[in-house]
């Protein structure tokens, strides 16, 4: 018996204990140090786990033997899309581009992928995002995608007519799309960056030449300041030149009155 059989022939006994219809999407059974760990993967943990001690003693029944065992609970929710038009490698195509990151960063990456795989990828998504809200209770920014396959479905058969009575075979690919999320680990927060102090630059003194050096200095030319003559330096200088042409005035007067009486008195 290989380790799957083994595994689906102690799920009757799980779901014997447990009340009806409880989900249980999958069950492992690995060896640990202690003993044995039965891991229960299922989108409702909170009633699983309220039976706990009648699963360890179910189990421990039907495996049998004198090793402890131990109950795991793994939270898990899965939607599954069937028969969608759309060829499997395409959707494998998107589904790179998602695999392993948190729900909400997926949903802000395929909101602008412009692959038709996109749209129906969001829908499933968004139905396993629905199913851990409605089981555990955890938003989308707690989720983070364990796991997304695109597997084959049945293909479409149809003809195209060609020459001489030929037909080619053309197949409409359908697929099926699964999507499985579990917990998120916490994000770490991010180191901030310190600024490091500015380190002091030299200050590069620069080297002056031979030629630079036996070379006179320039000789700063004297501009001279124009002389700018208030209102009051122009008045007294226009007093001044008044009162110098009345004197000349006053000096020469008499020797003309002198000459113009001359002529007559020869008359």
């Amino acid at each position: 018996m290989n380790t799957a059989s083994r595994d689906r022939a102690l799920l009757p006994a799980v779901q014997d204990v447990l009340p009806r219809r409880t989900p249980i999407s999958k069950l492992k059974l690995s060896k640990d140090k202690d003993g044995v760990r039965v891991s229960l993967y299922t989108s409702r943990p909170n009633n699983v786990r309220m039976h706990t001690e009648e699963l360890t003693s179910a189990l421990k029944e039907r495996i049998g033997g004198e090793r402890s065992l131990k109950v795991e609970i793994i939270s898990e929710a899965r939607a599954v899309a069937k028969f969608i038009r759309l060829s499997p490698r395409k959707a494998r195509l998107v589904i790179d581009t998602i695999k392993g990151k948190r729900v909400s960063e997926a949903l802000a990456i395929l909101r602008f992928l412009p692959n038709q795989a996109a749209e129906h990828i969001t829908k499933v998504l968004s139905s396993a995002a629905a199913n851990a809200l409605d089981g555990w209770g955890q938003g989308v920014d707690e989720l983070k995608i364990a796991n997304i396959l695109a597997d084959g479905g049945p293909s479409l058969k149809r003809v195209r007519a060609r020459a001489q009575g030929r037909a080619y075979r053309i197949l409409k690919r359908t697929c099926h799309l699964t999507v499985i999320l579990t917990d998120a680990p916490p994000e770490a927060p991010k180191p901030r960056r310190v600024a490091k102090p500015a380190k002091a630059k030299p200050v590069v003194q620069p080297v002056k030449s031979a030629a630079a050096k036996a070379a006179p200095a320039p000789v700063e030319a004297v501009v001279e300041t124009p002389v700018v003559e208030t209102p009051v330096a122009v008045a007294e200088t226009q007093e001044a030149t008044s009162v110098a042409t009345t004197d000349v005035t006053e000096a020469v007067a008499p020797d003309a009155t002198v000459d113009a009486d001359e002529p007559a008195k020869g008359e």
